[in-house]
């Protein structure tokens, strides 16, 4: 707040200055510390007398504790020649609280030192900061419930996706693998009765429902990663390593792959049919996205700051602009849709169950130099320790 200046070449303009104030003024004595002036609104705002005013110390109208308290104010004023409480609570004399903003500035007037004290009503703007305050914890609290009741509809919503996706996926295995099967006996039983179109007719069939299968397998599995229960578990790399190795045995033989696997391979927290999976969809991209060369795939592990393990899975494949690595690994989508095999799906399922066990994956590229990428798990915690909890539910 302003301080009022005393204006010594003009007593009458202070007087009005003084006695006009909205701010309640009180003038003391240093010596006595004793109130020597007030003005009409400071008599207002406490409901006294000038009379009563006069001759008072500062604690005995409740502006400060007690006489210990008012002395220790006085040796601050002295030595700084200002003090200021930004709230201070008073009682009037009819008993009701008010709270106030103080000042006191000590100066000169006339060769002879003045103390001058500036009390301002705030009762009005802290019940407004408290209603505020209360209003904005209101308002926070029904946005915190309407975050929970969405996030809750929108993991009902998913599960019920997922579920129907599940439930769709599996119903329609069984007529296509009926089409694949009619198909493959037309061929096989009745070769002699087609022509070469109605041969290249059913092969079409066939492979059609093959690929058609394939997909529905990788939606399932999909579907499977997103909603079973996934406890975590202290897992051994190198058994899931050798698991998912042996998962890949046609592809790695049919491709003539050359696989690299790099010891140590520590123990990580992680649920291992989730993982086998995991690696077995990235060695078989491995093998599968390359040129004309042979395939070389490097598997190894390093530990990482914070107890978190980064396995890799490198190739010496055709490699993936850096502009679509993070969106192959959202359902279906596919960067070569012609050239390679495969239903887009294969690296969905592969973020999906690593975010399922609390890591992360992703991808380091360039065209033409390979792809490497890397999963990430918590380090399996020495026997003995308490586990922390996995993320069992969808």
């Amino acid at each position: 707040m302003d301080t009022i200046l005393l204006l010594p070449a003009s007593e009458l303009r202070y007087r009005r200055l003084f006695e006009a104030a909205r701010d309640g003024i009180l003038i003391l004595d240093p010596a006595t510390r004793q109130i020597i002036d007030v003005n009409p609104f400071m008599e207002e705002l406490l409901g006294y007398t000038r009379e009563e005013f006069l001759g008072k110390e500062l604690y005995e109208i409740g502006l400060l504790r007690d006489e210990a308290a008012t002395r220790a104010a006085f040796r601050k004023l002295q030595s700084t020649g200002f003090i200021r409480y930004d709230n201070l609570p008073l009682k009037t004399q009819g008993g009701q609280r008010v709270e106030v903003e103080f000042v006191s500035n000590l100066y000169e007037e006339g060769g002879q030192q003045v103390i001058q004290c500036n009390i301002r009503d705030i009762t009005a703007r802290k019940k407004a900061e408290a209603e505020a305050k209360l209003s904005e914890a209101q308002h926070a609290a029904e946005l915190e419930r309407l975050v929970s009741l969405r996030t809750a509809e929108l993991r009902a919503s998913n599960a019920q996706l997922e579920t129907f996706v599940y439930s769709i996926a599996h119903d329609l295995r069984a007529p296509l693998r009926s089409m694949q099967g009619f198909a493959q006996l037309l061929v096989q039983d009745h070769l002699g009765d087609l022509n070469l179109q109605g041969r290249d007719y059913a092969n079409f069939i066939n492979t059609a429902a093959q690929k058609m299968d394939r997909l529905l397998a990788d939606l399932l599995a999909f579907s499977r990663i997103s909603q079973q229960n996934i406890p975590l578990a202290p897992v051994p790399l190198a058994i899931v390593v050798q698991g998912a190795l042996a998962d890949c045995e046609a592809e790695i033989y049919d491709s003539q792959a050359r696989i690299e696997s790099h010891l140590p391979w520590p123990t990580v927290l992680a649920h291992a049919p989730t993982l086998r999976q995991v690696l077995v969809n990235l060695i078989g991209n491995a093998v599968k996205f390359v040129a004309t060369r042979p395939p070389i795939v490097r598997l190894r592990a390093e530990e990482r700051p914070g107890g978190i393990v980064r396995i890799w899975v490198e190739d010496n494949g055709i490699g993936i602009h850096e502009e679509f690595q993070e969106r192959i690994f959202q359902v279906f989508q596919r960067l070569h849709t012609t050239s390679y095999a495969g239903t887009g799906i294969g690296l969905a399922i592969v973020q999906k169950g690593v975010e399922r066990m609390g890591g992360r994956a992703g991808v380091v590229s360039k065209p033409g130099e390979g792809s490497r990428f890397w999963i990430e798990l918590a380090k399996a915690r020495p026997t003995g320790s308490t586990p922390p909890h996995g993320k069992g539910s969808p």
